[in-house]
């Protein structure tokens, strides 16, 4: 069976491979479909869902709501 290219994966350390998506007051969501627990600690990548390519829902809404 061949090592783990992942430094985080040999060291055994609890992480994910996934990037985390921050939403406006909701909660982080992961790219991973199994991830156990989407926090800050256990992601190298946190991104803002406005970057998200097309967008996403929640920071249309957002928006849409401080324009009146």
């Amino acid at each position: 069976m061949s090592e783990p290219a992942c430094p985080s994966c040999r060291r055994a350390a609890d992480h994910c491979h996934g990037a985390l998506v921050e939403h406006l007051g909701r909660r982080p969501e992961c790219t991973e479909p199994d991830c156990a627990a989407p926090s800050h600690i256990r992601h190298a990548f946190v991104i803002d869902c406005a970057d998200l390519a097309g967008g996403c829902p929640c920071g249309e809404r957002d928006r849409s709501a401080g324009t009146a």
